[in-house]
């Protein structure tokens, strides 16, 4: 069945919706529309036992559509942090993300935030927000609790991109493979215990050492001051992670985090406006 820019496959008791919009499957808003519709079909869908959220092309995901970057559509319901990484989280049937090529952003947001995550070993991961002049909200909360302190910083504020097969050792990656992803991965959601709510594996709900964490977000701040290039976004995504570190709990650091990305984005859209008198 296709959707819109989602492919729906079942293989057995797994349901692989696949993200095809050319070139980079950018969640526009008419894909983020279809990507509800399919999550909600498949975790109604009684013969569905776990679903696969793959990517066409060369790559998983590219995040946000740069087309409706502060425009109305961006914040158009549903939302990628508002509206969609929740819907995942609530899904009664593990998601498992097959990543290869690359997952961007708001692609690599979209895979935090599934119960599992499978990926070719050379896929690159990027949380690129800074250079756009804001953070990643929910990649702020996420990513820490999945890979440390220190590497999501390196990741988030320099806003590089790192190989899938750099976090091996981490709670980033549930199994890396060689070959095609989606196959892994569909064997990889037959293989996972029923025992347990999908909700358990969650990233959110993992712990982060304060100890280690302060000590992290220290060394970078330090290094930021010697960078006379360091702009004000990648303070504030030390700020951001800061917020994981600190916080009482898992929502209300990604409500500080969410309130911080709207400042910046709110200070952006000014500096593009445009100023004087028309001609």
């Amino acid at each position: 069945m296709t959707l819109a820019d989602i492919r729906t496959e079942h293989f057995g008791s797994v349901a692989v919706l696949t993200l095809d919009h050319p070139p980079v499957n950018s969640l526009s808003h008419p894909v983020r529309l279809a990507l509800w519709a399919a999550l909600e079909a498949a975790d109604a869908d009684d013969g569905v036992q776990a679903i696969v959220l793959a990517g066409a092309g060369r790559g998983f995901c590219g995040g946000g559509d740069l087309n409706e970057l502060r425009s109305p559509l961006q914040q158009a319901w549903p939302g990628i942090s508002n509206h969609l990484l929740p819907r995942i989280e609530a899904c009664r049937k593990p998601v498992i993300a097959a990543m290869h090529g690359f997952a961007v952003g708001g692609g690599l947001e979209l895979a935090l935030a599934c119960h599992h995550r499978v990926a070719k070993r050379d896929t690159q991961l990027a949380l690129p927000e800074m250079k756009h002049g804001v953070l990643p909200p929910s990649g702020s909360q996420r990513l820490p609790r999945a890979v440390g302190v220190d590497r999501a910083l390196a990741l988030i504020v320099l806003g590089g991109k790192w190989p899938a097969e750099a976090f091996a050792d981490t709670a980033l990656i549930d199994r890396l493979c060689d070959d095609a992803v989606v196959p892994a991965a569909v064997d990889f959601a037959c293989a996972l215990e029923r025992n347990a709510p999908p909700q358990c594996a969650l990233l959110r709900h993992l712990p982060i050492s304060r100890a280690d964490g302060e000590a992290s977000l220290a060394a970078w701040r330090e290094r930021l001051a010697a960078m006379p290039q360091a702009s004000a976004a990648m303070h504030r995504c030390v700020d951001a992670v800061e917020f994981a570190v600190s916080a009482q709990s898992f929502d209300s650091g990604l409500a500080a985090a969410k309130r911080l990305h709207d400042q910046l984005a709110g200070l952006a859209m000014n500096d593009a406006a445009p100023t004087g008198n028309p001609s």
